[in-house]
C-alpha cells in the first residue's frame, strides 16, 4: 500500500504543504508532485470530478510521490467509501458540527473491528486483490487520514467534543464558510473570525490533534499559525494558478509596454 507520509510527519509535529484542488487535471497534478507539494486533497465539494476521474487523478499524485486525499461532498459513508476504494489516503469531511458527526466519519474511514468501512479488496486502493487481505485491512485502518472540517458556528461551539472523538487525525479550518456563519460572509479576514481560528487551533492542539489551515505565502503568517498548532498548511491550486499567471503576464508586459 501506498504509504501515508503525512500522517507519519503529523506524528512528527512536522508541518506539510499541500494543495486542495478542484481541478480535474491529471496533468497539473503531476506538476504539483513535481513542485515539491507533499499532498493534494481533490474537492469534490467544490467540483465536478467523478470517483471515475478520481482514480486516474490519484495515479499522476502517486507517480510524483504526492500522498493523495478528497474532500468528499458530503458526511456519507458510501461517498467516503468511494474515495478511499480507488486510493486516496484520507478524507476530508466538511460541515461537521457534532462529536456525533464527527464519530460517523470516523468509523467509515476505517475497516471492521474500528470502524464501518465497507469491505472490499478487489479495488484500487488494494492494487486489485493483489495484496493479502489481512494486511491490506490493517494498513488500511494505520494509514487513512480522517480529517475532520470545522466551518460554522455550532461546529466551533461543539468542537470539544469532537476534538473527544478517537480517530480524528486532523482538524481542519474553513474560513470561507466560518465567516458566513459569523455574519460576516466574503470577509474571513474579520477580527471575530480570527478570534474563532485561534480558539479553534487552541482547543484542537490543547487534545493533541493537528490542525490544517489554508496556506499563506505570507512567511509570518505561517509561522504564527504553525506556533499556534498548524501543520497542514493547504493552498488553493486555482489561487496558484491565476496569481502566478497574473504576476508573470504583469512583468512581461512591464519589460515592453511604455
Amino acid at each position: 500500500m501506498f504509504k501515508n507520509t503525512i500522517k507519519e510527519k503529523i506524528s512528527q509535529a512536522k508541518p506539510t504543504v499541500g494543495v486542495i484542488s478542484n481541478l480535474a487535471s491529471a496533468q497539473l497534478t503531476e506538476i504539483f508532485g513535481i513542485a515539491g507539494f507533499d499532498f493534494i486533497i481533490f474537492d469534490m465539494e467544490h467540483g465536478t470530478m467523478s470517483e471515475e476521474t478520481l482514480e486516474n487523478l490519484i495515479r499522476g499524485a502517486k507517480l510524483k510521490g504526492l500522498v493523495p486525499m478528497a474532500r468528499v461532498r458530503e458526511n456519507n459513508p458510501k461517498l467516503i467509501q468511494g474515495v478511499l476504494d480507488v486510493g486516496c489516503l484520507g478524507v476530508m469531511v466538511p460541515q461537521v458540527e457534532t462529536g456525533e458527526e464527527a464519530r460517523k466519519a470516523v468509523l467509515s474511514t476505517k475497516y471492521s473491528p474500528f470502524g464501518k468501512r465497507g469491505i472490499n479488496w478487489k479495488v484500487p486502493a488494494a492494487d486489485w486483490g493483489n495484496v493479502n487481505p489481512t494486511e491490506y485491512i490493517k494498513d488500511a485502518n494505520d494509514n487513512i487520514l480522517a480529517i475532520i472540517q470545522i466551518e460554522t458556528v455550532k461546529g466551533l461551539e461543539n468542537l470539544k467534543d469532537i476534538v473527544k472523538v478517537k480517530g480524528v487525525d486532523v482538524i481542519i479550518i474553513g474560513p470561507a464558510d466560518l465567516s458566513g456563519s459569523m455574519g460576516y460572509p466574503g470577509n474571513p479576514g474579520h477580527e471575530e473570525v480570527k478570534k474563532a481560528i485561534n480558539k479553534i487551533m487552541k482547543i484542537s492542539k490543547e487534545a493533541g490533534i493537528a490542525v490544517g489551515i489554508p496556506g499563506s505565502t505570507d512567511k509570518k503568517v505561517i509561522e504564527d499559525y504553525e506556533r499556534k498548532g498548524g501543520l497542514l498548511f493547504l493552498i488553493n491550486s486555482v489561487e496558484i494558478i491565476t496569481e502566478n499567471c497574473k504576476e508573470m503576464a504583469s512583468s512581461i508586459k512591464d519589460a515592453f509596454i511604455p
